[in-house]
């Protein structure tokens, strides 16, 4: 496993480094925060856990990702993992 970008709505929120044999995710965005620190199997537990978490944000939360979902152009030249 190798350190990665991790984006919501195109909005990088943090990143992974391995952690043994699974990533543990740092949060650089504020409505993630609450997952900072968290220790997960794989990316796809990772993209799990910040869907759920941003379903029960406060709508400020999620006000800031809500241009950036709808923008025309896409992150995939970067290696990023693109949550949403």
């Amino acid at each position: 496993m190798k350190k990665q970008v991790i984006e919501y709505a195109g909005i990088p929120v943090g990143i992974t480094i391995p952690d043994g044999d699974r990533v543990k995710f740092i949060a650089v965005k504020y409505p993630v925060i609450d997952l900072d620190g968290g220790v997960y199997r794989s990316i796809g537990e990772l993209q799990m856990a910040i869907h759920q978490h941003m379903a029960k944000s406060a709508p400020e939360d999620q006000a800031v990702f809500f241009g950036a979902a709808n923008a025309p152009f896409t992150s995939s030249e970067r290696k990023v993992f693109n949550a949403a």
